[in-house]
């Protein structure tokens, strides 16, 4: 039996066609938020509130639950009183004020000859007695208000707010059930003014791919056609599926293209002289 060979071109027409992956001309993907963001409960607590339901638009910094704050607000009503109390504070500026005229009295008296230098230096040493209560006065109030703005804040974090502007989409807990450090997540808000959709680019065909770069991609049985961008080519190639990870942009701000569907990019929008370029370099290769 006479086996037949093949030249360096035929080669290269045999790999082309026989390799549908190789030149592949329409790719699909799945259309998925731009942002996805599990709102969890930065303390553990009971849920007293939650103000939105599944489906609902929200805004960015909108409150969206609470958790019990009852014993936290009662601290804040104590810490306030121990930072307003100010009898301690009044009571070491007076005596400061007194300490300091009976200084000013004796210093008169010692230039006149009518104070000894030991009763000077007692008025002195009593001064500063007085200045350094009062100094530990002040910083003793400076505490309560540090007490005091820091359970403030613990009640602010058991109010949950959006990062993103978007759409809450799951309800993971109910009023009443208790939230811990291993389940803290409450719910689950997506931003979809923009969309991305990840695609699997053959590496023959990403290498003519680039950040920044427009693509068209085709929508649903009605061939709707919207516009993207390339905002990734993955500087790494699946060894599997000889493939590059590729992920578009699709801007939506009219929603008008709905999350999880399939889209299609038909690579035959590539300018053709890329395409006759790289087929030369395989032939190139193959000698």
């Amino acid at each position: 039996m006479q086996r037949k060979t093949y030249g360096p071109c035929s080669l290269v027409l045999c790999l082309l066609f026989a390799s549908p992956n190789l030149f592949a001309e329409e790719l699909e993907a799945f259309t998925e938020p731009a942002k996805r963001v599990a709102i969890p409960a930065p303390e553990i607590g009971v849920i007293s509130e939650i103000l939105v339901k599944e489906g609902d638009e929200v805004r960015e910094t909108q409150i969206l639950a609470r958790l019990d704050d009852s014993v936290l607000r009662a601290s804040l009503e104590v810490a306030k009183a121990a930072k307003d109390a100010l009898g301690s504070r009044r009571s070491a500026e007076a005596e400061l004020t007194m300490r300091e005229k009976q200084l000013e009295s004796y210093k008169e008296l010692r230039e006149r000859g009518n104070a000894t230098q030991r009763e000077l230096e007692r008025a002195e040493s009593e001064y500063h007695q007085a200045a350094s209560r009062l100094q530990t006065v002040r910083e003793e109030l400076e505490v309560r208000r540090l007490e005091y703005e820091r359970v403030k804040a613990q009640i602010k974090q058991r109010v949950l707010r959006t990062p993103i502007h978007g759409f809450v989409v799951a309800i993971d807990k109910e009023v009443g059930e208790f939230v811990s450090p291993t389940d803290a997540v409450i719910m689950h808000v997506v931003h979809l003014d923009t969309l991305k959709a990840v695609f699997m680019v053959p590496i023959d065909a990403a290498q003519g791919l680039s950040v920044g770069q427009n693509v068209k991609l085709n929508f649903g049985y009605h061939g709707k056609i919207v516009g993207g961008v390339i905002e990734f080519v993955s500087p790494v190639a699946q060894a599997e599926s000889s493939t590059v990870r590729v992920k578009v942009r699709i801007p939506n701000q009219k929603h008008e293209v709905q999350s999880g569907v399939v889209c299609r990019w038909d690579l035959r929008f590539e300018p053709a002289v890329e395409k006759t370029t790289r087929a030369s370099e395989a032939a190139g290769s193959i000698r």
